[in-house]
């Protein structure tokens, strides 16, 4: 005999599978949990992987690396860099809302002006807190090494401090400041000699591009096929207890 709506939905009300249903959804939700948590694992280690494999490779100076107004290269992101130059105090600018060690802050960024090309790069100093940190820009002669990153977007009109923008508009500050640019700033990994304020602290590279760990891919895909499996199970046990029982005497 076949199991109908009616007869299902009165063996799922008594206490018996009340309470199996209540375990389920418990199993259920247990499991897409651990599942979410080993999906962000994933992501986490295979950044900081990315970030190792693009970190490894070789300081170059940047002429190795990019030419003034050349388009930024597709294996730009993350490369290691060696520039010297002089820091530019008419330029210097703070970009707010940035985060570092899940404190909000500042950037500090500052046009240096590179002694093989005298072009413009954008070398992001650090972060702070106030900008008062921040301080003086040195103009002494410097060596940077840090790693590229291609220009930001537009960041959207807003109301920000004197000395302040939204985003590292590339495009915007070559148009608003004549001279060569490069297509591209670096985070400062290291100055030799050491010329930021001590309160700007480095900011790490960023992770550009994808990564995943497909060891705990695998186990967040694991979880999932178990919460399935609960599911299907319980909706089987349900079925077959919920079909009529035809009376032997008849």
């Amino acid at each position: 005999m076949t199991t109908t709506p009616g007869s299902v939905w009165r063996t799922v009300r008594t206490p018996r599978w009340l309470l199996l249903t209540a375990v389920m959804v418990a199993v259920c939700v247990a499991c897409w949990q651990l599942g979410t948590w080993q999906l962000s694992v994933a992501r986490n280690e295979g950044a900081r992987e990315l970030v190792a494999e693009q970190q490894a490779r070789p300081v170059v100076p940047l002429p190795e690396a990019l030419a003034p107004q050349q388009p930024f290269p597709e294996d730009g992101s993350n490369r290691p860099v060696r520039v010297e130059g002089r820091y530019r105090p008419d330029g210097q600018f703070l970009v707010p809302e940035r985060l570092l060690q899940g404190r909000e802050g500042l950037w500090v960024v500052t046009p240096l002006e590179v002694a093989e090309t005298g072009a413009t790069l954008l070398v992001v100093r650090g972060f702070v807190t106030d900008p008062a940190q921040a301080g003086a820009v040195p103009t002494s002669p410097v060596t940077v090494e840090g790693t590229l990153a291609p220009g930001e977007s537009p960041a959207a009109d807003r109301d920000l401090p004197e000395g302040q923008r939204g985003s590292i508009d590339l495009a915007a500050l070559a148009n608003e400041r004549p001279g060569d640019w490069y297509n591209a700033f670096v985070f400062a990994q290291e100055e030799r000699p050491r010329l930021s304020a001590p309160e700007v602290e480095r900011v790490p590279p960023p992770v550009i591009g994808g990564g995943m760990d497909w060891r705990n891919l695998g186990y967040a895909l694991q979880w999932w096929v178990f919460a399935g499996f609960a599911v299907v199970l319980w909706a089987r046990q349900l079925r077959e207890e919920a079909r009529p029982t035809m009376d032997p005497n008849e």
